[in-house]
C-alpha cells in the first residue's frame, strides 16, 4: 500500500513565499515523482510541511540513504533544516483533504496500553470530526517507528484554524481522548497550501 510522507522542515534564511524556495521544492517533486504538496504552518511561519506519496516506506528510506539524496536535496540545504518525518499508509493523494483552506496535521502519541482502547474510541472521534468539518478525514497508525508507544496521525481539512481550535476545546471540555488517559501527547499543526492563492 502507498505511504504518505509528512515532513516538517524549518526555514533558515528565506520566507515561505520566496520564489526560489518554491521553484526548488517543485524541481524536487518533479524528480522524485511523489506528487508532493507544500504547506506553510499558520502558527509558525518558519515551519514548512511536505506531503508526498511513496510506493512504501522502504522506497523513501532507500532514497534517503542513497547518493542521489545529496544530488536531489542538496540545493535545499541552505534554505531548510529537517525536523521530523512520519509515514502513514493511505490510498493516494486523492484521499487527502487537499481542497480545504486549512489542513490540520495531528499526531497522537498513545500511552503504552492505549492502543486497544484508542481503536475502540476512534470511530466516535471520527464521527465527531465529521460532524464539525465537511472536508475529508484521513487517519492511520504511523508505520515507520520502532517506538513502544504507538502513534496515530490524523489529517483533517477545515475552513479556518478557529473551527478546529473550537472543536478541540469542546472535545477536551467533554473529556476527549487526552482527558481519558488514552493519549499521552497531542501534537497539532495547522497549515495552508503554499501554492494556492485562493486561501
Amino acid at each position: 500500500m502507498p505511504v504518505l510522507e509528512i515532513t516538517q522542515l524549518r526555514l533558515k534564511s528565506v520566507p515561505a513565499n520566496n520564489p526560489s524556495l518554491l521553484q526548488n521544492l517543485s524541481a524536487v517533486r518533479e524528480q522524485l515523482q511523489t506528487k508532493s504538496q507544500f504547506y506553510t504552518c499558520t502558527e509558525d511561519s518558519t515551519k514548512l510541511y511536505i506531503l508526498g506519496i511513496w510506493r512504501d516506506v522502504n522506497q523513501h528510506l532507500d532514497f534517503l540513504a542513497s547518493p542521489a539524496r545529496d544530488e536531489v536535496l542538496g540545493p535545499q540545504e541552505d534554505m531548510l533544516d529537517f525536523e521530523w518525518t512520519v509515514h502513514i499508509e493511505v490510498d493516494g493523494m486523492e484521499s487527502l483533504p487537499l481542497d480545504a483552506p486549512v489542513l490540520a496535521i495531528e499526531r497522537l502519541v498513545l500511552n503504552g496500553n492505549g492502543v486497544l482502547v484508542f481503536e475502540q474510541a476512534i470511530e466516535g472521534y471520527v464521527q465527531q470530526l465529521q460532524g464539525n468539518t465537511s472536508f475529508k478525514i484521513v487517519h492511520n497508525w504511523r508505520c515507520d517507528t520502532a517506538s513502544p508507544k504507538a502513534e496515530a496521525v490524523f489529517l483533517t481539512g477545515w475552513q479556518n484554524v478557529e473551527d478546529d481550535v473550537g472543536f478541540s476545546k469542546r472535545l477536551r471540555d467533554r473529556g476527549g481522548l487526552e482527558t481519558a488517559g488514552i493519549v499521552g501527547q497531542i501534537l497539532l499543526h495547522h497549515a495552508k497550501n503554499l501554492e494556492r492563492k485562493d486561501v
